[in-house]
């Protein structure tokens, strides 16, 4: 199956979707927050109704508001039978630090390496 790639740009962030091989991957790049969740949101929609594997990509998010993180637990809980939600995790301090804060850090399932 051929790779489909796409990027939508939405103010600080870029949300870069790839689906290949029964696996979409979501990459959320600079700051997930009120102004610009709809598009991350509507990306999340669209692999989770999919019912295939999902990860969201935050290796280059560096920044996340509450509006992001409860896209993230709603994320968490389409997950469902059919669709796996996986992620891998930012570096980013101001990332790390509200995950930890909010104990989402420790109920986010990771993606295999």
């Amino acid at each position: 199956m051929a790779t489909e790639q796409h990027d939508i740009a939405d103010g600080t962030l870029v949300v870069r979707t790839e689906k290949n091989d029964g696996t979409h991957t979501i990459a959320l790049c600079g700051e997930l927050d009120l102004a610009n969740a709809s598009t991350a949101e509507a990306a999340l929609e669209e692999s989770l109704d999919g019912g295939t594997l999902v990860v969201v990509d935050m290796r280059e998010l560096e920044f996340i508001d509450s509006t992001g993180i409860a896209l993230l637990v709603a994320a968490l809980g389409r997950g469902g039978d059919e669709t796996k939600v996986r992620f891998i995790p930012s570096t980013a301090p101001a990332v790390t630090r509200v995950l930890e804060l909010t104990g989402l850090a420790e109920r986010l399932p990771l993606a295999d390496a």
